[in-house]
């Protein structure tokens, strides 16, 4: 054991289309409420449906953050919302992964037409001094994307270097 340990907070960009669909169903709401008051009392029923929709489809998750913890050679996903509520996502066993790659280097080219499972646990924003994209690849057929800081890439490349290709 190397007893390697790194921790990072990223805060993910929230999908537009939730929003929008979040700020309709409110929407849709109020004109329940008001066709209620002068057309049909049966569209008070609309008024709470819509609030609990968009409640759980956008409300819920506003903000959505990812916390990695790097420790001996396994990399922890916690998925955070609100800044509040907090869930382990995933577990990954780096000495098992094919390839850790930088999305911007040459080395990912061998793996961009590679089918698979895909999971984005990244920014979704583009490339800053400060977070960097990387592409995990496990057993060829999970492809995980990452917002890594310099600390933790040197973390993990000091914990397994033969997977990390950043060129």
């Amino acid at each position: 054991m190397t007893d390697t340990f790194q921790e990072l907070l990223i805060e993910q960009q929230g999908s537009q289309m939730n929003k929008i669909f979040g700020y309709v169903l409110v929407g849709l709401g109020v004109l329940s409420i008001i066709s209620g008051l002068f057309v049909s009392p049966f569209f008070f029923i609309g008024a709470p449906v819509c609030g609990i929709l968009s409640y759980i489809v956008y409300f819920r998750r506003t903000v959505t953050e990812y916390e990695y913890t790097y420790m001996d050679k396994v990399l922890q996903i916690s998925r955070i919302y609100n800044r509040s509520s907090r869930k382990t996502v995933e577990e990954l066993d780096l000495t098992k992964a094919e390839a850790i790659v930088a999305q911007n280097s040459a080395a990912y080219d061998n793996y961009k037409n590679m089918k698979g499972e895909e999971t984005d646990y990244s920014t979704c924003l583009p490339e800053t001094e400060e977070l960097k994209d990387y592409v995990i690849i496990m057993d060829g057929k999970k492809i995980y994307y990452f917002s890594f800081n310099e600390a933790m890439v040197k973390a993990i490349r000091t914990g397994v270097p033969s997977k990390v290709k950043l060129r």
